[in-house]
């Protein structure tokens, strides 16, 4: 139990500076298409598109944060026994 404690617990830290990392530079890596803005304001669309998604991506963020939970858990678990 001790060691699903520390997986579960690392795995929600991992999780959540992966996703914050992967936010801010995606932020840091948009540029809006500002120049071409007003030429098309006549055929304004009623859609809003607010980005893509990349299902490959999204998978992996957990994945990688899975692994690294394994590992820390494992190293962990390992030096208190």
């Amino acid at each position: 139990m001790k060691r699903y404690g520390l997986f579960i617990i690392s795995f929600i830290v991992f999780l959540g500076s992966f996703q914050l990392l992967s936010g801010m530079i995606l932020t840091l890596l948009y540029v809006p298409e500002s120049s071409t803005m007003w030429s098309s304001i006549e055929g304004l669309s009623s859609k809003v598109t607010f980005g893509s998604y990349s299902g490959s991506f999204a998978f992996m963020i957990p994945a990688v944060a899975a692994t690294a939970a394994f590992f820390i858990s494992k190293k962990w678990v390992r030096k208190s026994l």
